[in-house]
């Protein structure tokens, strides 16, 4: 029954759909469920790789420490999410980020060499992991001219206005916590809460935490000197590409679970 449950889950994976059952199924072999408490490590920056993983329930944040002792949050992950699964062709393949857990979670863990191998096997699957790694490469490269934008406003409203063409909504839900959000876009929390409060006094946005609704975009585009996004979203696409979070190049292969 856990094969099932693991193979269906993989399955609807954007990259492992092109794999047959079988070749999933071989995924499998060594793999196991680990437990984690809040705040648990599932492993550390520069650990050594021997393992991708597969969150089954709970949240983890993908972090690094910066030299002033804090922590750097990337991105959150679900259940659903796949972890580490492209650290696992790096050689000497050693975890990039440290994974903790932020809420009691349920992990799966599945061996690099079933990984490789299934690689070395399937030539359509290979393609698909290498067409995956290069979308997370130009997205990453948008993703720096998106922080190198002149200041807190302008980063926080580009963030926005993609999320709406995203979500082809005036109401928009946050995918990770306002404090997350922030050290994404290299905003300090307080800015994040502050800028938010005065768009709020301005009229161009409403609603509450962790859903908000876009008043008036064209204001709150021309109030930081931006462009208006194009409304029309059968043409329009999300600006630089950001997917569900400003740090998905850590994680290629989102699940779609609960989504269809």
């Amino acid at each position: 029954m856990k094969a099932l449950s693991l193979i269906h889950m993989l399955a609807r994976s954007p990259v492992f759909s092109k794999v047959g059952k079988e070749g999933l199924a071989s995924l499998l072999e060594g793999v196991s469920l680990i437990r984690l408490e809040r705040g648990q490590h599932l492993f550390r920056m520069g650990d050594a790789a021997a393992y991708f993983y597969l969150v089954q329930s709970g949240s983890l944040e993908l972090y690094r420490p910066s030299y002033s002792g804090e922590h750097k949050i990337f991105r959150s992950m679900e259940a659903g999410d796949l972890l580490a699964e492209t650290a696992m062709f790096v050689e000497p393949c050693r975890y990039p980020l440290s994974a903790r857990a932020g809420l009691a979670s349920s992990v799966y863990r599945l061996p690099r060499a079933r990984l490789l191998a299934l690689c070395r096997a399937s030539p359509d699957f290979s393609i698909a992991m290498l067409e995956g790694m290069a979308v997370r490469i130009a997205q990453s490269l948008n993703r720096i001219d998106l922080l190198t934008i002149g200041n807190s406003a302008q980063r926080l409203v580009a963030y926005l206005m993609d999320l709406y063409v995203q979500q082809r909504s005036a109401w928009l839900t946050f995918p990770s916590s306002h404090n997350v959000l922030a050290r994404q876009l290299n905003i300090t929390p307080e800015t994040f809460s502050r800028q938010l409060s005065s768009f709020r006094k301005a009229g161009f946005v409403g609603g509450h935490s962790p859903e908000l609704v876009l008043l008036d975009i064209e204001g709150l585009c021309q109030s930081v000197e931006l462009p208006v996004p194009d409304t029309n979203f059968d043409n329009a696409e999300p600006m630089a590409h950001l997917g569900s979070s400003l740090f998905d190049c850590c994680n290629y292969a989102r699940q779609t679970l609960g989504k269809g």
